[in-house]
């Protein structure tokens, strides 16, 4: 809706001890994640569970739907997204170390503590009966992603993992209370979903896995925003989103993208995928997230916003801190639907839109500075 500024939320609280499952958000939290229409959790969600302050274990997809299922109540025309990856795998759970973050090397002996996200089901298996699901090296061994916590990698160069991955996603949307998933790693680097020989030197693979992976990967997303219908498949880069607007060939249909700042190129890239929508006559979900209210980047993301794009906000919640701070007051200001597209000045640099409702916008592309004269 464009009443006011389209916003959503990504975040994920690690602490949790409410309700009989020790799984619960706290009123406060509920309260405000659920003024978003969009809301996706992350990977971290309830990674520190407790109940009555004992230590819980509890299993990642669990926790997803317990929160899930109580914001759909809070606010039933919410959408939310359970932030999975589709490159690495998570098994260096660090439970019952939750405090000191220790790793368990159960699993993957090589795993570092980037690699203690969550406790998912799917490395159960993966590591155990699993194993051959895993992606090799060069030496027969299965790869290590070491920019991040040595973490083991899904082998889409199969069609049985593909087709494990897809199922993982929508055993999650069966539940009812969650709408779609994140493809973390969708783009491997940044915009690099079809560059197989980084992956190559990354994971020390040889070529012919190399290009077969990357191939996979990208079958295993498009494969999956199938399935899902109108639900989403969240993907990194906005260039995702057919190839950056050259073509319909989409592996994923929304995009969180996690680097937006107050750029002309974010105004740039939200009007080209506003063309793009419009062109292809197909909905094109992109989230411009930063983690807290900035006057500046809302300003850009108004000047170049279209339909189906949202103004993100969010973080990572433990003890205290989180999320009701994170709704901003000029979340509520009237706004109303773009009169038409943002005007630019080229001698001085400055773009301006108006709003149905009164409010007027301008940014300027040289100092990066903006100001939202808001409606009464």
């Amino acid at each position: 809706s464009w009443a006011t500024v389209p916003v959503s939320f990504h975040g994920s609280r690690l602490n949790t001890d409410h309700g009989a499952s020790g799984l619960e958000l706290s009123a406060a939290d509920l309260a405000a994640i659920a003024r978003f229409p969009l809301i996706t959790l992350e990977k971290w969600q309830g990674v520190n569970a407790s109940r009555t302050g004992v230590p819980l274990f509890a299993w990642e997809e669990d926790a997803w739907i317990v929160a899930a299922r109580q914001i759909k109540r809070a606010n039933p025309a919410a959408s939310v997204v359970v932030w999975m990856d589709t490159m690495l795998i998570y098994t260096g759970w660090n439970w019952p170390d939750t405090a000191g973050m220790g790793t368990n090397h159960t699993l993957n002996p090589d795993a570092t503590e980037p690699c203690s996200a969550g406790h998912f089901r799917s490395a159960e298996f993966l590591e155990t009966e699993g194993r051959s699901f895993l992606l090799k090296n060069r030496s027969g061994l299965p790869a290590l992603y070491s920019p991040y916590g040595n973490c083991h990698v899904y082998d889409h160069s199969q069609s049985r993992v593909r087709q494990y991955w897809k199922e993982m996603c929508l055993n999650l949307t069966d539940s009812g209370v969650i709408d779609g998933c994140g493809a973390d790693f969708s783009g491997v680097g940044v915009n690099s979903w079809n560059d197989s020989e980084a992956l190559q030197n990354e994971l020390v693979l040889d070529r012919a896995t190399a290009v077969a992976w990357t191939a996979g990967h990208r079958q295993m997303m498009r494969e999956t925003t199938a399935a899902l219908g109108d639900g989403l498949l969240v993907g990194k880069d906005a260039e995702e989103l057919g190839d950056g607007g050259h073509n319909s060939d989409y592996h994923v249909n929304a995009v969180l993208d996690e680097c937006c700042y107050a750029h002309n190129d974010t105004v740039n890239r939200l009007r080209n995928l506003t063309a793009t929508s419009r062109r292809l006559n197909r909905r094109l979900v992109y989230q411009c997230h930063y983690a807290t209210p900035v006057l500046r980047l809302l300003a850009a993301f108004l000047i170049g916003a279209g339909d189906d794009h949202y103004f993100t906000v969010g973080g990572w919640g433990g003890g205290e801190q989180g999320f009701p701070d994170h709704w901003s007051a000029l979340f509520d200001k009237p706004l109303g639907r773009p009169l038409a597209d943002a005007l630019y000045d080229g001698a001085t640099g400055e773009w301006t839109r108006s709003f149905a409702r009164g409010t007027n916008v301008s940014w300027n592309a040289i100092t990066e500075n903006g100001t939202i004269s808001w409606a009464t």
